[in-house]
């Protein structure tokens, strides 16, 4: 069993920007879709209040600029903070524990006693 005592913040928050980024980028092209059978379909249009309305006044390339980038902003922004404070309260518990396997093994390592792994 290891410990991961202390995270690279910058690593992390380069990893998260890039996870919500993709996720930004699959929002923006499920929110232009939406935008397009709104705009064929009356009825789906009517159901849009508030903030839903307000998205689909944007443009097509707003959508698909404005989300993986302001969710890519924001996962910067917020896996630093995470990061920081992981490493802050890490010092007090420990970290936390994970089970590791070397990728040119055939045994796992799981809670302190060796498994072999099936093929």
């Amino acid at each position: 069993m290891y410990k991961i005592k202390k995270v690279n913040i910058l690593s992390l928050a380069l990893t998260v920007t890039l996870i919500y980024f993709i996720l930004g980028i699959i929002l923006g092209i499920v929110l232009s879709i939406v935008k397009a059978v709104s705009k064929t379909n009356p009825g789906i249009a009517a159901l849009g209040q508030g903030a839903l309305n307000d998205l689909l006044n944007l443009a097509y390339w707003q959508i698909i600029l404005v989300y993986p980038v302001s969710y890519a902003i924001g996962g910067f922004v917020v896996s630093i903070i995470v990061g920081l404070v992981y490493n802050l309260v890490a010092k007090s518990t420990g970290g936390v524990a994970v089970s590791l396997v070397k990728a040119d093994s055939r045994e796992s390592k799981e809670f302190g006693e060796s498994k072999k792994i099936k093929k």
